[in-house]
């Protein structure tokens, strides 16, 4: 009777557990040459402790990485869930590269001060990171090395991570430009005038 109420109850916590997931949203699903790319990098799925609630996140870490050859990296900045309390928090980019950079923020906050910013809140942004976009193709914003950690410095157990694909088409819709507009009006103008005066 032991060995079954402890596969149920083991079966119930495996079905209550989801890992925590990292997911990149992209301000436009396509680009033209010459527009701003804006990645998102969004906390989800978020673990819940032995008592049934989630944990409040306190650190993260992740690389992430592009093809240098159509997008170029020009800022970032983060989220405003760690950086609260008379302490704040630690916000790092380090390991820029031509094509990959790590961002890393660790909260100093006490429990009591993370709790009232991220409590009910399924979601929210960590990070965002703004391109150049620079030439026509397809790449994809890949996340490796996430780790996420609780208010009390214990790592999260299960994490996941999804990849942003994007593309950068050719051109957009030409534009007439505006002399030949002013022609064209001026032209039709005319001819009105003459049938009037006829």
């Amino acid at each position: 009777m032991k060995k079954i109420i402890m596969l149920i109850s083991m079966l119930l916590v495996s079905l209550n557990s989801q890992a925590t997931l990292l997911s990149v949203e992209l301000n436009q699903d396509s680009y033209q040459v010459g527009d701003v790319l804006t990645a998102d990098f969004i906390i989800s799925d978020i673990e819940e402790d032995g008592l049934g609630f989630k944990k409040l996140l306190a650190s993260f870490d992740f690389t992430l990485s592009w093809d240098n050859s159509i997008i170029d990296y020009v800022s970032n900045s983060f989220g405003n869930k760690l950086n609260v309390g008379v302490a704040g928090s630690d916000q790092s980019v380090f390991d820029i590269m031509t094509d990959s950079m790590s961002l890393s923020e660790i909260s100093y906050a006490w429990w009591d001060e993370l709790l009232p910013v991220q409590d009910g809140l399924s979601q929210f942004v960590l990070a965002s990171v703004n391109f150049n976009v620079t030439s026509i193709g397809t790449d994809t914003l890949n996340l490796t090395n996430v780790i996420f950690g609780d208010e009390f410095g214990a790592s999260f157990a299960d994490v996941s991570s999804n990849n942003a694909y994007f593309t950068v088409n050719s051109a957009g819709p030409v534009d007439v430009p505006e002399p030949m507009t002013v022609v064209l009006m001026l032209i039709a103008l005319t001819v009105l005038a003459r049938k009037r005066i006829i």
